[in-house]
């Protein structure tokens, strides 16, 4: 296999959708997102158990065996499927990794030393540490949390609507705007996140040659340059750093206030309706 046909594998590996990576484990996914749906429909059930819990001590109805029970249940319910999901979320990140250093690793074997050092011997280092772990914490964290959130999203609108769709709406209303506050930052983030990237390639490239050519930096009496040419990477991506933690610094607040707004709508308004009677006690606290 020549070393052009190699770059152009590379190249469409790179492009590759990191979706695609898990192809070959499609069933332990499959199950993952069983798991995390199983987890989040019950956490669906529990405002509505507590809304008949409320309503039937406010009629005289209140059974303390029978909310006790459900709830004991709902608890129980949510602590299997969370454990299952935990653990099959680990084994099946490792699993990923393993295998997909195995492959880089199995490829990389059978290059000349030309081709590596045309690849970029650092990145290649970044490829088999900080990218493998990026892999698995999108396996083991980003990816179930994406499908069960968007599933709570829509069961819990479905929810609203069922209770109150005139309030459901108002909170509602809300949504687009926290929407519009991730896309901003995250769409800076991303640049910030791509530079931060090219610069651990760079110190990586840095503290390699550093441990290679150490014998021949002190014969040359060249320890300075060396510690400068490090320094000045390692504060650039200081400075991305504190770049990304600036802007998620202002996200953080601004969603907790809007998150605050919705709140203050749940409780004028609903507050309305219960005074109306055209809103239980237990319904409002669900909303809550």
């Amino acid at each position: 296999m020549n070393n052009e046909k190699i770059k152009l594998e590379l190249t469409e590996d790179k492009k590759a959708k990191l979706f695609a990576v898990l192809a070959p484990y499609k069933w332990s996914v499959v199950l993952l997102v069983i798991l995390a749906m199983a987890a989040s429909s019950i956490n669906l059930i529990i405002p509505q158990l507590i809304a008949s819990a409320i309503d039937a001590f406010t009629t005289n109805s209140f059974d303390a065996g029978r909310v006790a029970t459900q709830f004991l249940m709902a608890a129980g319910g949510i602590f299997i499927f969370t454990l299952l999901q935990g653990v099959l979320q680990t084994f099946t990140a490792e699993r990923v990794a393993h295998d997909l250093r195995e492959k880089i690793v199995n490829k990389l074997s059978i290059q000349s030393f030309s081709f590596i050092q045309k690849a970029n011997p650092s990145r290649l280092l970044t490829n088999l540490t900080s990218d493998m772990y990026s892999v698995k914490v999108f396996v083991a964290q980003a990816f179930v949390a994406i499908i069960s959130s968007l599933f709570i999203i829509v069961g819990v609108t479905v929810l609203m609507i069922m209770i109150n769709w005139k309030l459901a709406l108002a909170v509602l209303g809300i949504v687009p705007i926290i929407g519009t506050a991730f896309f901003i930052v995250f769409r800076k983030a991303r640049v910030i996140f791509k530079k931060s990237r090219e610069v651990i390639d760079v110190l990586n490239k840095v503290i390699n040659e550093s441990i290679l050519g150490a014998a021949l930096i002190r014969v040359l009496n060249s320890q300075q340059p060396e510690n400068q040419k490090f320094l000045e990477k390692n504060l650039e991506s200081r400075r991305l750093g504190l770049s990304i933690v600036r802007l998620f610094s202002v996200l953080v607040p601004s969603i907790m206030f809007i998150s605050n707004l919705a709140v203050v709508v749940i409780l004028a308004l609903g507050g309305h309706y219960v005074v109306m009677d055209t809103l239980t006690i237990g319904n409002f606290a669900a909303f809550n």
